[in-house]
């Protein structure tokens, strides 16, 4: 499923085209050895571990957005490196972590509401994923 990734709060599109991650594989997987896209991972529950990411065998550097059950940016990591052994966690429970390319946070920022749609206007997405 594509999706976009709109900030309610400051009226504006995050991602035009953002791939969603719900399965225990294609969040294992994520962004590991693909080229540059922009991706929702969608947690199993809302807390700290299951929304930990890690940047090995990534191939290019990204932006990410913690967002909790209520659609309430919790966290924001800008410029995060490639290959890195680093563990990136948020300090509060999140249920989607939004990897992004690099800039295209715009000026999201922590406490913004953050919305899911299809690009399809005729085939509305429910919230939450």
């Amino acid at each position: 499923m594509v999706i976009q990734v709109l900030n309610k709060s400051r009226g504006f599109v995050i991602s035009e085209s953002c791939d969603v991650a719900d399965s225990f594989f294609s969040r294992f997987r994520g962004l590991m050895l693909s080229g540059p896209k922009d991706l929702v991972l969608v947690s199993p529950r809302e807390d700290i571990k299951s929304s930990t990411i890690h940047m090995l065998f990534m191939r290019f550097p990204i932006d990410v957005i913690w967002v909790d059950s209520d659609m309430v940016v919790i966290e924001i990591k800008k410029g995060i490196k490639p290959n890195s052994l680093k563990i990136f966690k948020p300090k509060k429970p999140a249920k989607f972590v939004v990897e992004l390319g690099i800039g295209k946070l715009g000026t999201t920022d922590v406490g913004d509401r953050i919305e899911f749609s299809h690009p399809d206007p005729a085939k509305p997405l429910h919230q939450p994923l």
